[in-house]
């Protein structure tokens, strides 16, 4: 393997692939431990996904991070994709940010966790690597889910069960996969439209590798009705966690205090008809969606928002909230930002090279940042008098989730 990772002007990078694949393992081992760059920039070109109604490569908006950062599902592309594209990102030196049409709807969403699918705004859900090698001639496996304004889905377990067919074991085993979704009700009065109490829906799918199919249906039903009295019963920007145990909201009329972002505790098991919403975290602010990340043994996962063009993540075991610095200027983030399974932060974004409008021009595209090594995050520790739990992202972590997220959809890594 030769060339760098997009993220980084590094050799460092290519020693950290040859060393996961096997060469060079005896003197490369220390660069697979160094850090990513802070921050890196990638920009779009209009030859690939078209140009905007601003005259600059169109940018698209509410956009979704695959685990491994690999992937931006994006919707609003242009008249050059469609309403709804998939963006794979270049992973080595000289290749090309690279486009795909979708035959899916604007505020498409994928199913959090594996991305195993991706669901239409109807409730189809197409299987990602169908989606991502046929383009606009993929077909859906199966209905189901919520439907209604914004919603979000998570894959919340997988129980592999290997059927016997003639003898053999087969290749793909059967898998029983539960998919909890969550949404508005939809609402025709667009001054209203996206605020009300909030539905969910748990599915369980039997899924082969080949075709899928639902075998059982639970809801929709209304949540959160033992916090109206608290809380009101209008929610606003629900997002599920990546296990589908937790959500993000805005109360927006409150009995108790002020509209906040807010999280919210569901039930953990796929079979629980009982959803009491208990409160675990208040943001204090009514800042955009808040995009949960992935957690880790022990903790709480972390959230990433934006707020006024800014880009935050925010650390629940402390309950603080980092802005993420701008490398370039004028960085103005055009939707919501997502985590990646090994901690990076990526979001659509316009920004100029430089501080003077007229020599720099503006560009769009995405931002790639490393949390752990903004401004305020390691202000935060010195403050302390403490060194922080972790210092950066390694290039290891970045190909390792890589190469989880490529075997677990066959594709080439």
């Amino acid at each position: 393997m030769s060339g760098l990772n997009h993220w980084a002007l590094s050799a460092g990078f290519v020693a950290c692939a040859m060393l996961v694949s096997g060469v060079g393992a005896g003197s490369t081992e220390h660069l697979a431990d160094s850090c990513i760059p802070a921050q890196e920039y990638v920009a779009l070109n209009a030859a690939t996904v078209g140009l905007g109604q601003d005259g600059l490569p169109a940018l698209g908006s509410y956009e979704r991070i695959s685990p491994d950062g690999r992937f931006i599902l994006r919707s609003y592309s242009g008249a050059q994709l469609g309403k709804v594209s998939l963006i794979e990102l270049p992973w080595l030196e000289g290749e090309a940010l690279k486009a795909y049409p979708t035959p899916l709807s604007n505020e498409a969403f994928p199913v959090q966790g594996t991305w195993r699918y991706l669901i239409d705004v109807n409730g189809d859900h197409y299987r990602f690597t169908d989606v991502y090698r046929r383009g606009r001639q993929a077909k859906p496996l199966f209905r189901g889910g919520m439907t209604g304004f914004y919603a979000a889905a998570s894959e919340m377990s997988l129980e592999a069960s290997v059927q016997e067919r003639g003898g053999p074991l087969a290749e793909e085993p059967t898998r029983k996969i539960h998919l909890r979704s969550l949404s508005w009700p939809q609402d025709a009065d667009p001054d209203s439209q996206g605020i009300g109490p909030l539905q969910l829906m748990t599915l369980e799918i039997l899924d082969d590798g080949q075709s899928a199919r639902v075998v059982h249906r639970q809801g929709p039903q209304f949540i959160c009705d033992g916090r109206v009295a608290t809380d009101g019963n209008a929610y606003a920007l629900p997002m599920l966690s990546v296990r589908g145990d937790e959500f993000s909201a805005i109360a927006q009329a409150p009995r108790v205090g002020q509209p906040s972002m807010r999280i919210y505790r569901l039930a953990p098991s796929a079979n629980s008809v009982n959803h009491s919403c208990d409160l675990v975290a208040d943001l204090g602010l009514t800042v955009s969606k808040a995009v949960f990340g992935f957690a880790r043994a022990g903790e709480s996962a972390w959230l990433a928002y934006s707020d006024l063009g800014n880009v935050y993540v925010h650390d629940r075991t402390l309950g603080v909230s980092f802005r993420l610095d701008h490398g370039k200027s004028r960085v103005l983030a055009s939707a919501f930002p997502g985590l990646t399974r090994d901690g990076r932060v990526i979001y659509g974004a316009s920004w100029r090279e430089c501080a003077d409008g007229a020599k720099c021009p503006e560009k769009n595209g995405y931002v790639v940042i490393d949390p752990y090594q903004s401004t305020a995050y390691r202000a935060y520790w010195q403050q302390q008098g403490q060194s922080p739990p972790q210092s950066c992202i390694r290039w290891q972590a970045v190909q390792d989730e890589r190469l989880r997220f490529a075997r677990m959809h066959h594709l080439t890594p």
